[in-house]
């Protein structure tokens, strides 16, 4: 029987002064401020820079946290390798592992964790990082020895990787919930995840964020959060045009100034049971969308080194915001079974912790994974019917029917729904920092329990 309160244990390599550094780094310092935060020197390696996992537990006040090193033993035992973001895996994962604790994992006295929750959610990324875990078996360290922590709830990558132990966690939601605390002074919670709620900010940056929701007066229908040139987004955003629903709202759009036309034909861009009118508009209008570059909110390096980073006029002004900055699946012909990855990202949890009702262009029932976790989804003025379809145009063009149909309400009637809904938003916000997420990691490390 799997214990409802199991005891989470960790081994690292070194142990300063009761804290963790960060296994797989060459090597450390410590910060130089109170918190005496040991990081990677490294800012580019394929490691975290700080001990994420651990120190989240820590803030979170998981109970039954141990940490090991040198010879001690212990039951389900493992060694957390926490990957970065991105793909930038130039060096064998044997190579970040000291030959002792190769030797303790290949002996059975401890398993491999492989922690990744941050990276992103697509067959090509998570298919490279098979081929990285794969080449552990030339030192001895096979499948069976590693376990895998992905931000998919679904599990959905157990075949690519040939492994069962591979597990989800909804991470950015407890990454939102921690940096937001510490940003805005709630918890002094500056050294959890260092690399970006410890960055300080001015009174005047930090009011810039508030969101005052009762005087929420919205002066448009929408704003699309849309930045990146993701084949979601194009397809999400030649349909606003084609409606001329960009007239009175706005979009953000290729922030990075490609010059990178899509395939006007690809399924996954334009429904193709459609008129053969309505393919020529579109293609017209995604030929254009090339030389587009539309920024309402910050620029793509901004986000990524800051992904709260957020104008509050961008709720202030509008009714309903669309988030498409999470995972699409998109029929990845390598790897279909993606289609039922639920990884809900960073731009879901920031629309919740603002108290702002939000459209979702992401994962299939995402909304229903938000509502699950006690949070009042905006029904007033949303269908979430287009959280169960797979197919990207089909649920697009939900989402436009929906917000053509908010468009042909009267300013009062817009006032009213506002008013209905600004309760319900405060309690998501309630409901959002005062949200006990250390049972996520109960419920993880009891599934993944091996002895």
């Amino acid at each position: 029987m799997i214990p409802l309160r199991p005891t989470i244990n960790l081994y690292y390599d070194k142990i300063v002064d009761d804290t963790p550094i960060p296994n797989g780094v060459s090597s450390y310092e410590f910060s130089k401020d109170i918190y005496r935060i040991p990081f990677a020197s490294n800012r580019h390696g394929p490691v975290n820079r700080v001990t994420a996992l651990y120190n989240v537990m820590k803030a979170l006040e998981v109970p039954r946290v141990n940490v090991y090193s040198g010879k001690t033993r212990a039951n389900n035992l493992f060694y957390p390798l926490e990957l970065a973001p991105g793909t930038s895996w130039d060096v064998n994962f044997c190579e970040l592992i000291p030959q002792k604790t190769i030797g303790r994992i290949k002996k059975g006295q401890m398993k491999l964790l492989i922690f990744a929750p941050r990276i992103g959610h697509n067959y090509q990324i998570l298919w490279k990082l098979r081929q990285r875990l794969d080449y552990l078996s030339t030192v001895g360290i096979t499948k069976e020895m590693i376990y895998i922590v992905l931000g998919d709830l679904n599990r959905v990558y157990r075949k690519l990787f040939d492994n069962e132990n591979v597990y989800g966690i909804d991470w950015w939601q407890i990454y939102t919930q921690i940096c937001y605390k510490s940003r805005y002074g709630y918890e002094d919670w500056d050294w959890v995840l260092r690399e970006y709620s410890g960055v300080k900010r001015t009174k005047e940056e930090i009011q810039k964020e508030q969101f005052d929701i009762e005087k929420w007066n919205p002066k448009r229908i929408f704003t699309s959060l849309s930045g990146n040139t993701a084949l979601h987004n194009t397809t999400l955003i030649s349909e606003i045009i084609y409606r001329d629903l960009d007239q009175c709202n706005v979009y953000s759009y290729n922030l990075q100034g490609y010059a990178n036309e899509k395939d006007y034909t690809d399924f996954r861009v334009t429904d193709k049971t459609r008129s053969a009118e309505y393919k020529e508009e579109k293609q017209k209008i995604i030929k254009a969308l090339a030389s587009v570059k539309k920024k309402i909110d910050y620029d793509q390096k901004d986000l990524h080194q800051d992904p709260l980073k957020i104008d509050t006029s961008i709720f202030e002004n509008s009714l309903i915001n669309i988030v498409s900055g999470s995972y699409t699946p998109m029929f990845d012909k390598h790897y279909l079974d993606e289609i039922s990855t639920l990884a809900p990202g960073v731009g879901i949890w920031r629309q919740i912790a603002k108290g702002h009702p939000f459209i979702s262009l992401g994962c299939l029932n995402t909304m229903r994974h938000v509502s699950n976790e006690g949070y009042f989804l905006p029904t007033l003025i949303t269908n979430h019917h287009y959280d169960k379809i797979a197919d990207t145009p089909k649920k697009v063009s939900m989402i436009c029917d929906n917000l053509q149909a908010l468009s042909n309400l009267t300013e009062n009637e817009i006032k009213n729904k506002v008013d209905e809904l600004i309760p319900f938003m405060k309690k998501n916000v309630e409901k959002f920092f005062t949200k006990p997420n250390k049972r996520k990691f109960e419920k993880l490390f009891s599934e993944m329990a091996y002895e």
